[in-house]
């Protein structure tokens, strides 16, 4: 009798503590309620910019109702509703942790960097190769340049420029020339000129030439070169880039699908770069990094490149450049490419990992190398959402020493378009009408 009782006794607590448990509802302070909406939000934002290595981590297939759920919470605690904001939040909060690969779409990539000391076929690209309509079988897709830097005012400074070809063996209309300056972001200069340009094969160089109105550009492109002399009524730009090495996609074994059935060659020449910036009457001396890229794409049984950008996403496409080391990192979908260049040598990186940072802000890359440890930031000041663009400067340490005068770029394209509107074209893909 004594038994049965004690048992009785037992599972009635057990009842008590259950049914306690469930009708319970937890509940936060205002402050605390308001402290963890912001927290979600930010959560949020970061899942649905895919501000991260998807293919590392995998996609929240309940941002969406999350969302709602926060919004909900929002609504509760205007009303007073404690108890109930703090369930829609904690429900929230589950659901934003929840990653999943389930819906990532199978690609199995080459793997340039399982065998990071083999260089394959990476060399300094020549004029002959700069020159090219066509590489390994692909139409060239454009010849891009990019900048981003300090000003001896103190203020940063970018810049872009681009022709292209989209595929077609020949100039199409539109040249490209954007300025950007750190008190104004994503307010850009667009200098563009809508004609097509000339080109000229000389001795020493290609030459692309373009004038429209009162505006004019000069895009000289040379081995280890390449300068840019902007004019326009509203200011004018000359930069010069230094391109002592190159890096070649899939260490220059090419084609290489990128993505699936969109071939792709071509190589990419990061460097050092300065020049000068004139506008209002005052002449502005820039340092920094730039970029030039040669790229080739698409063609006959080539999928559209945007089509298959916009399927698989995850793009990182991230050229840098420091006093110590420069070099870029290239990701698409689970693809991932890199090459280095530090005193004098060009390296491959064994492995790196994408760290997310805020939204359109900042990520860190956190690279291993036969010559050390590498880690940069990447503190992202100005962006064009259209092209999915932004620009930088650059902190970070090599082998443990801290790097200076860094500065960076990225493309970055989520899967599907995450923040995919009607007139967003990526430079890589041929803009719709």
């Amino acid at each position: 009798m004594k038994k049965t009782t004690i048992i009785f006794c037992l599972l009635a607590v057990i009842g008590l503590v259950i049914n306690v448990g469930c009708t319970m509802k937890p509940k936060m302070t205002k402050e605390q309620a308001q402290q963890k909406i912001t927290e979600l939000q930010t959560k949020l934002a970061l899942i649905n910019d895919q501000w991260y290595d998807i293919y590392e981590t995998g996609l929240v297939d309940s941002a969406g109702v999350a969302a709602k759920k926060i919004e909900e919470a929002q609504t509760e605690l205007a009303s007073g509703e404690l108890a109930k904001a703090s369930e829609l939040l904690i429900r929230a909060d589950t659901l934003l942790n929840q990653y999943s690969k389930t819906n990532l779409p199978v690609f199995t990539p080459e793997t340039p960097l399982k065998n990071f000391q083999d260089l394959g076929k990476i060399r300094k690209a020549t004029l002959d190769d700069i020159g090219q309509l066509e590489m390994a079988g692909v139409p060239r897709w454009n010849y891009w340049f990019n900048f981003s830097g300090k000003g001896d005012d103190g203020k940063q400074y970018a810049a872009y420029a681009c022709v292209n070809y989209h595929g077609t063996g020949a100039l199409v209309q539109g040249v490209m020339f954007v300025l950007s300056m750190e008190d104004n972001g994503t307010k850009l200069m667009d200098g563009s000129l809508k004609v097509i340009p000339t080109r000229k094969q000389e001795k020493d160089r290609l030459v692309f030439t373009a004038k429209e109105g009162g505006k004019s550009m000069v895009y000289s492109i040379y081995k280890e070169k390449v300068i840019i002399d902007y004019k326009s009524p509203e200011y004018s730009v000359n930069l010069e880039l230094s391109t002592l090495y190159s890096f070649w996609y899939n260490k220059g074994i090419q084609p290489v699908d990128v993505l699936p059935n969109t071939p792709s060659a071509g190589f990419e020449q990061p460097g050092l770069a300065q020049g000068t910036i004139t506008m209002g009457g005052k002449t502005i001396k820039v340092t920094g990094g730039g970029e030039l890229e040669n790229y080739f794409c698409g063609g006959k049984g080539g999928a559209d490149y945007r089509t298959s950008l916009i399927k698989y996403g995850n793009e990182w496409w991230v050229p840098f450049s420091t006093d110590q080391i420069s070099g870029i990192f290239v990701v698409t979908g689970p693809y991932k490419d890199a090459g280095l260049y530090v005193n004098g040598k060009y390296i491959i990186p064994s492995e790196y990992k994408i760290l997310q940072g805020e939204p359109n802000k900042t990520f860190t890359i956190s690279a291993k190398t036969s010559e050390g440890d590498l880690e940069i930031t990447c503190n992202l000041w100005g962006m064009n959402p259209k092209l999915y663009e932004c620009w930088g400067s650059v902190d970070g340490t090599f082998k443990g020493q801290k790097l200076t005068n860094g500065n960076c770029w990225l493309e970055h394209v989520p899967q599907g378009g995450a923040n995919e509107a009607s007139d967003k074209s990526p430079r890589k893909a041929k803009p719709t009408n």
